[in-house]
C-alpha cells in the first residue's frame, strides 16, 4: 500500500509543506516524512489527523493509495473535480461524514492489511461471489 505517497501527491497538490501538515496534524515533521517516505504506516488516529489536515477523508486516502502509481494523481483529481460538482459531498465533508459508508471503510482498512498474495484471493473470492448472487428482479 502508498498510503506514504498518497499523503505526498495530496500535499503537493494542495502546495503545503511538511511543516505545515505537521503542524495542522499535531504531529512532528519527522513523522510525516517518515509516513511520506514509506518507513512508517500511520495508525488510524493518525490518518485521521493527516486527512483532516489536508481537506479529505481517510476514505480518499485508502481508496486513492489502491490504484497503480500511474492512476494515484488522476484519481486524485477525479475526486477533487466530485468534490466541486457535488454539493454533497462538501455538505458530507463538512459534518465530518464520508461518501463510504462505515462497512465499506472498513473492507478497505482490512483490505488495505491483507498481503499483496491475499488481496489476490479477496478479489477473485468477491468477483465470484458477485457472480453467484441472485438479481433483484
Amino acid at each position: 500500500m502508498k498510503i506514504g505517497q498518497v499523503i505526498k501527491v495530496l500535499r503537493l497538490q494542495r502546495k503545503m509543506t511538511q511543516e505545515q501538515i505537521a503542524l495542522e496534524a499535531d504531529m512532528a515533521t519527522s513523522n510525516v516524512s517518515r509516513i511520506e517516505k514509506g518507513l512508517r504506516q500511520p495508525s488510524q488516529k493518525v490518518l485521521w489527523k493527516l486527512a483532516k489536515a489536508l481537506n479529505t477523508t481517510p476514505s480518499v486516502i485508502y481508496a486513492a493509495s489502491e490504484q497503480p502509481d500511474g492512476n494515484i494523481l488522476d484519481f486524485l483529481e477525479q475526486v477533487k473535480y466530485d468534490e466541486k460538482e457535488d454539493p454533497s459531498f462538501k455538505k458530507n465533508k463538512r459534518v465530518g461524514s464520508s461518501i463510504i459508508s462505515k462497512d465499506a471503510q472498513l473492507i478497505l482498512k482490512l483490505y488495505s492489511e491483507l498481503s499483496p498474495k491475499n488481496k489476490s484471493l479477496l478479489l477473485e473470492q468477491l468477483k465470484t461471489l458477485h457472480k453467484w448472487q441472485e438479481k433483484p428482479i
